[in-house]
């Protein structure tokens, strides 16, 4: 059943999207996101929208949060490429960028009730699709409804975007602190003896021993390694020096100090701190605290649709199939109690629906007509006589037989006429 379609609120149409000219559209950029595990390909493209304030009465404080481009002056519209499904959600905002809340749910209704929409998104028929939030439709109903949005060319220039298949593209923030962890923990494991032990400076557990109070030169060198293996478990405090007695730059626990220098060959604190190469990984958590991406920017668009809105939209899809459920229950169960309403009245006829089953059985017997049993004479079939086979011959007809038994008879009778005389 095709339901009537709310009305669109062009009252709130983005003004912007009439002044791009189709020779002048903006560019489909693409970006990586990760999510669940998977990476996928999504391209955006930025529509300048009207800014909006919360002094209008007519937008609600929700449906102005829910957009980040009612702050920054823009809106994206998505595309993941690994099922080629755009967001009907980005496509409503980025037309109708000011318009209530309570109209982009009941156009996404509609939506939902008018089209099949398998196949774009993860649900629970589609495991296998990774669920991104919002409502995703395919290239062709994007295009259909594109007309009556009134911005068929950028919904044309999205759906005609093709990434190129060897493309390096960026990945959003989550997606690369993935790709850092994983390469965290492959730098992490220990390198071989062989490859690092000319690179590395000398440990400071020989800086430790060279402080120590050498034995003569006339004690034999494997005295000297004993003597440094005693004294391994328990480090001694280093003896220090009014020229020794500046600060070293700290280093990463990760790597070792070298060896302390000399006065003379230490340099100024300053220019070591210069000379001292950063390290090559800085961790992601440090990198959330120093990059600070305004909400709904070129950053965080591809991540927000893999955002905490996917656990709502999940409850609401589930309550929506438990109710389905129960109203497909209560229309089975009004269908079999008419049915089986109809069912009695055919077999009541006439009668009154009050009366027992008793009083139905018994009217039902009294309508039942009499059975009168029409007796009949059998036919009477003459019966065949078996006669020789010898006498077949001489068989005759029934009429010419009477008229042979009728001359007999004629013969008989004068036969005695003619003999009886001759006794008397």
């Amino acid at each position: 059943m095709i339901m009537t379609r709310p009305p669109l609120p062009f009252s709130h149409a983005n003004p912007h999207v009439r002044q791009i000219k189709p020779d002048q559209l903006p560019p489909v950029k693409y970006q990586i996101l990760n999510c669940q595990g998977k990476d996928i390909l999504v391209g955006r493209m930025k529509i300048e929208t009207p800014t909006v304030t919360l002094l209008n009465s007519a937008i609600s404080p929700a449906a102005a949060h829910r957009s980040a481009s009612q702050e920054s002056g823009h809106a994206f519209i998505l595309r993941r490429f690994d099922t080629g499904a755009i967001s009907l959600t980005t496509m409503f905002r980025a037309a109708f960028p000011n318009a209530p809340e309570h109209d982009e749910k009941a156009e996404v209704q509609w939506v939902k009730d008018n089209y099949d929409l398998s196949g774009n998104n993860g649900s629970s028929k589609d495991n296998h699709i990774t669920r991104l939030a919002g409502v995703w439709v395919s290239p062709s109903v994007a295009l259909e409804l594109s007309h009556a949005y009134k911005i068929d060319d950028i919904i044309s220039s999205v759906v005609e975007a093709a990434p190129d298949p060897k493309g390096n593209y960026r990945r959003s923030g989550k997606a690369a602190a993935a790709a850092a962890a994983a390469a965290s923990t492959v730098s992490a494991a220990p390198s071989p003896p062989s490859n690092a032990g000319s690179a590395l400076p000398p440990l400071p557990m020989q800086s430790a021993t060279k402080s120590l109070p050498t034995p003569s030169p006339s004690s034999p060198g494997p005295n000297l390694l004993k003597r440094r293996k005693d004294s391994s478990p328990a480090p001694t405090p280093p003896v220090t020096s009014p020229e020794a007695s500046k600060p070293l730059p700290r280093r990463s626990a990760r790597t070792k100090s070298p060896a302390p220098r000399s006065a003379a060959q230490m340099a100024p604190l300053t220019s070591l701190l210069n000379q001292t190469p950063k390290a090559g990984r800085s961790s992601p958590k440090k990198q959330d605290e120093l990059v600070v991406t305004p909400g709904g920017s070129e950053e965080t668009v591809v991540e927000d649709v893999a955002g905490s809105d996917l656990h709502e939209e999940d409850v609401l899809e589930q309550q929506k199939l438990i109710a389905d459920l129960k109203a497909q229950r209560d229309a089975k169960k009004l269908a079999e109690q008419q049915q089986q309403e109809e069912d009695e009245s055919m077999e009541s006829g006439d009668s009154d629906e009050v009366d027992g089953p008793s009083k139905l059985k018994r009217a039902r017997e009294e309508d039942e007509p009499a059975f009168k049993f029409e007796f009949k004479e059998p036919e009477v079939v003459e019966r065949p006589v078996a006669t020789n086979s010898r006498v077949r011959r001489f068989t005759l007809e029934p009429r010419t037989k009477s008229f042979a038994w009728g001359l007999a008879a004629f013969a008989v009778g004068m036969g005695a006429v003619s003999f009886l005389p001759n006794f008397f």
